[in-house]
């Protein structure tokens, strides 16, 4: 076959590939979230395998059973510790009355309607703007809508509980099969190249298996140190906004601004007695001062230790791959962005090392690889 019909096939391929993946979108989300929870439980698999019954150790299945379930009651643990957190403060919202809210922001309201008027900005509207905010409010928070938030809070657990089992069991599996990938890809290889991909795939798990776990100590230490910074100021439930905060900083840097949203909205929907400008808004600012603490500690200490210094990348590298992650394919190309980033960076090591850019952008890589094979 000639070279450009043997790369126009090779393309073809590709696409169809690409095209059967997009078909299958959740499976493929599916499939990836078990590849990489299989990447983290790895560890515990392996404790667990040092564990023996008299002479024997225990079997690859039984290993694997102990770290899923292991992982699982992590999980549902901290379900079980912040769901009413949740609940209360889902029955706080909904007892909330708009015209409590209009009263607290009347004096801001007033203002804003002022300014308006002065310089000739308003609409037209005969309306005030606390009539309208009274309005919005009521409809949010009337019954209807509130059941149409139920119905949609049922399918969205419906779902979730199908994404867990499909999740779980493959999760098993892969653990139990810690070679399942790597013998279906190494099918699929063409014969010269099974060296390469194998020492592609090799790297590609050591170093991924880190990020993760990296990537989830990181969750817990902004989390945790949130809600340690929010309950010093003494804001309720302040626990389940760490919460929050440690989940949404998995998303780079609009993760937090989200969380630190989330937490001034909560604070302030528990505090509408405070006065608003003596009060209202130096608790705010509390909040807001606390989600800026935690993120430099994270950015200048934590991340750089854990996270930058497990991918071997420059800041600024990290930075201007997940902008253009983010512009492709918006928050979720932002989560993905490294650990595609430096899947990509592994083969370009194997097959293009004889460029400068990829000498220079994989040489950190390189040296990681080298050490673990001594």
């Amino acid at each position: 076959m000639k070279p450009k019909s043997k790369y126009f096939l090779i393309a073809i391929v590709l696409i169809l590939f690409a095209l059967i993946a997009w078909y299958l979108k959740t499976i493929v989300f599916y499939v990836i979230i078990s590849v990489i929870l299989s990447l983290i439980g790895q560890p515990l698999v392996k404790l667990f395998s040092k564990i023996k019954t008299g002479k024997r150790a225990l079997s690859p299945a039984l290993c694997s059973l102990f770290a899923l379930v292991t992982m699982l009651i992590v999980i549902f643990g901290l379900f079980s510790l912040f769901i009413p957190l949740i609940i209360q403060e889902a029955r706080i919202i909904s007892k909330i009355n708009p015209n409590e809210v209009v009263e607290a922001f009347k004096q801001p309201l007033q203002n804003i309607e002022y300014s308006l008027q002065k310089y000739q900005l308003s609409s037209g509207n005969s309306e005030s703007i606390e009539s309208t905010m009274a309005s919005k409010l009521t409809s949010i928070l009337g019954f209807h809508e509130i059941s149409g938030y139920a119905q949609l809070m049922i399918g969205f657990f419906g779902s979730i509980i199908a994404a867990f089992f499909s999740i779980a069991f493959m999760t098993f599996f892969f653990m139990k099969d810690e070679h399942l990938i790597h013998n279906i890809i190494l099918l699929l290889t063409p014969p010269k190249h099974i060296q390469a991909v194998t020492d592609i795939m090799k790297n590609s798990k050591l170093i991924l298996t880190r990020y993760f776990i990296g990537i989830i100590s990181d969750m817990a230490f902004v989390g945790t140190l949130t809600a340690i910074g929010l309950s010093v100021f003494g804001l309720k439930n302040a626990l389940l906004i760490g919460l929050f905060a440690g989940i949404l900083n998995v998303i780079p840097y609009i993760g937090p601004l989200l969380g630190c949203g989330f937490a001034i909205l909560i604070g302030v929907s528990g505090n509408l007695n405070l006065d608003f400008y003596s009060q209202l808004i130096p608790f705010a600012g509390k909040i807001a001062m606390t989600f800026l603490v935690v993120q430099l500690i994270d950015a200048l200490f934590f991340q750089p230790l854990v996270i930058s210094n497990t991918v071997k990348a420059h800041p600024l590298e990290i930075f201007l791959v997940i902008l253009i992650a983010g512009t492709i394919a918006g928050i979720t190309g932002m989560v993905v962005a490294i650990p595609v980033y430096t899947i990509i960076r592994i083969i370009a090591m194997q097959f293009l090392s004889n460029f400068k850019i990829v000498q220079q952008l994989t040489h950190d890589l390189e040296a990681i690889t080298e050490h673990t094979e001594k």
